[in-house]
């Protein structure tokens, strides 16, 4: 019977023993590789899966990346968290002049789910996004600023 291993660099393998850890690769792959975060360059930070991402964390990767593209747009301490999550999201981020934003959330086919206006808004910013009355899976939540819109994937569990 095939059974992993984890060899405490991030890998699994079958010692062909049929005493192995764990009973198939992906358990093993979930509890052997420590999760870590890359940038994509867009903004987005995503878990390569090999343990060998640059940032630790989901919040240290978005703290990084997601800096790159919103300063340019006035904006800054922008988060979201946590992401997955089983029902509500929040969203964190300031502004540093005043201007119009959109808050809003699509589903997979781009229907709109939620949208929120914040009219001349300057200043620090909290809200959460309550996605408890919908169905598990992808969503994709939108800022939408005087210059540019930011887009960030929410995974609901």
């Amino acid at each position: 019977t095939p059974s992993w291993d984890c060899d405490g660099q991030g890998n699994c393998n079958d010692p062909g023993t049929g005493n192995g850890q764990y009973s198939s690769l992906s358990q093993c792959q979930s509890n052997c590789i420590t999760p870590s975060w890359d940038c994509d360059g867009q903004g987005n930070c995503n878990d390569p899966g090999t343990g060998n991402g640059q940032y630790s964390s989901l919040s240290a990767c978005e703290t990084e990346c997601v800096n790159v593209s919103i300063n340019d747009i006035g904006l800054s301490n922008f988060i979201v968290y946590p992401n997955p999550s089983k029902n509500i999201f929040n969203i964190e981020f300031a502004s540093e002049f005043n201007q119009n934003l959109k808050i809003s959330v699509f589903n997979l086919v781009g229907e709109q789910i939620i949208s929120k206006y914040l009219f001349q808004f300057l200043g620090e910013y909290a809200t959460q996004i309550n996605l408890d009355n919908n169905s598990k899976g992808i969503y994709f939540f939108e800022l939408e600023t005087n210059k540019s819109t930011i887009r960030r994937k929410l995974i609901l569990q």
